[in-house]
């Protein structure tokens, strides 16, 4: 295929999904062909750096003689990644810097790429840069018998050709000569923590560090939101931590390593993505989690997190015999309550609003239920998922019904906390707990049914 068939079907493609919504000038176009001997290379996707990890931004399929292409709108000029498998085995890099209006031609083989093209930019300075990145990467490749009597002599000479190369970024736009500077940085210095952490068939000793590697260790500290702008930003916080935390000068318990880790980090943008990604790869039991959750939830402060918090949350205390969700509501005296308040009592949550009429059928079971088991070891939660411009209404019910328990009001109705968690979208719901507040149901028996009661009965042992 020709490139120039290859652009008239992009184009056609994306017209076609945008409705004409940008102009040809919107865009950036990459083609060209890969050739690898005795691989066969069916499909290849680019990235772009968000969040300072790598998102997928497009893929194509390769035509049977290697060929490719990618048309990709551009709003914001940055860094995108091709990948076609070499990530893996920490083979080249091929990182792009994107704007409007390129016009990218590349001619890919296992080692490098050839890059050529009407309009590619400031894209021979990140080649460069590229470059500098493979020559510390492949001190990291897999299956090869490399160790610090190799990586030893190389790192003076490597940083050395990285700060020489540096003071050659001086283009006319600033915030390019400013990205690729800190690219490079992280690039040098990522790959030289990552370095100790690989398997080697020999080790140096803990003391027997590069000089620069012991100045880094006091010189890093991470206040540069740029670096979310780059795909291996968060990897490059998360090698450095996990660096100290194994080669420092003490040692880190697992609970405390995240918000310990945290004080090495000023930016509050960084703290955030660096905190949500620890989590997600943490492995925390649902005890530890709540362990460590006060001390950094505070600092997830971005939607996403929020995002990730709530669907994380939620699969830890979904599942029978897990902790439950801990939320803290008001009562209708505007009192805090928590659901760590009744540890040591069976709990049993009424979710409900004044407008439900199905909800409103239980409340007299509710409330015969609530007189039946008053002297037990239970407590009965009623928490209503009104919306809080009701929440005098939702007093004057409990008031006007005489209803007993405890009463509680969630503060975003079906997008509170406690309804998200257990993915809550229709009311009456019922959720029963034990005395160490560990699910038993989070959709139990209702209080009309008296199948409840049996069940009451048999975990109270009356």
């Amino acid at each position: 295929m020709k490139k120039q068939s290859v652009y008239v079907i992009l184009a056609i493609f994306l017209m076609t999904q945008l409705g004409f919504a940008a102009t040809a000038a919107d865009y950036a176009l990459i083609s060209g062909t890969i050739s690898i001997p005795e691989v066969s290379i069916k499909e290849i996707t680019i990235y772009k750096a968000e969040d300072g990890k790598p998102v997928v931004a497009a893929t194509t399929k390769t035509s049977a003689s290697g060929e490719f292409g990618f048309m990709l709108p551009i709003t914001t000029p940055g860094f995108y990644y091709i990948d076609y498998g070499q990530y893996k085995k920490r083979g080249q890099l091929l990182r792009f810097y994107l704007e409007p209006k390129l016009d990218i031609s590349l001619a890919i083989t296992e080692k490098k790429y050839v890059l050529s093209g009407k309009n590619i930019g400031q894209n021979a300075l990140v080649q460069k840069a590229n470059e500098i990145y493979n020559d510390f990467a492949a001190f990291n490749a897999l299956g090869k018998n490399i160790t610090y009597k190799d990586f030893y002599p190389f790192i003076d000479g490597g940083l050395a050709k990285a700060e020489t190369f540096k003071k050659t970024i001086n283009t006319k736009d600033q915030t390019f000569n400013k990205l690729l500077k800190l690219a490079v940085t992280t690039d040098v210095q990522d790959q030289s923590y990552v370095f100790f952490m690989m398997p080697r068939s020999v080790h140096p000793e803990k003391d027997n560090r590069p000089a620069v590697m012991q100045q880094w260790k006091t010189d890093i500290k991470f206040t540069d939101p740029d670096l979310l702008k780059l795909a291996n930003g968060v990897g490059f916080m998360s090698d450095y931590f996990m660096y100290m935390r194994m080669f420092g000068d003490k040692e880190t318990d697992r609970l405390e390593y995240l918000p310990e880790a945290i004080t090495g980090i000023s930016d509050p943008a960084l703290k955030d993505a660096y905190l949500r990604d620890g989590i997600e790869r943490s492995g925390f039991r649902t005890e530890e989690y709540e362990k460590v959750a006060p001390k950094i939830r505070p600092y997830l402060i971005s939607e996403a997190s929020k995002a990730f918090l709530v669907e994380y949350e939620k699969k830890l205390h979904k599942n029978v015999g897990q902790k439950g969700f801990e939320f803290t509501y008001k009562d209708v005296n505007d009192k805090a309550v928590s659901f760590s308040d009744f540890k040591g009592k069976y709990i049993y949550v009424d979710l409900w609003a004044t407008w439900c009429g199905p909800c409103k059928h239980e409340i007299p079971h509710m409330k015969k239920l609530e007189e039946d088991y008053h002297t037990k070891n239970i407590v009965f939660i009623s928490l209503s998922l009104d919306k809080m411009k009701d929440l005098q209404k939702w007093k004057d019910f409990v008031k006007t019904e005489d209803l007993k328990g405890i009463q509680l009001m969630a503060d975003k109705d079906f997008e509170s906390d406690i309804a998200k968690n257990y993915d809550v979208r229709s009311i009456p719901r019922f959720l029963l707990f034990d005395k160490e507040g560990k699910i038993i149901n989070t959709d139990a028996m209702r209080p009309s049914e008296p199948e409840l009661r049996e069940e009451l009965d048999k975990l109270l042992k009356v």
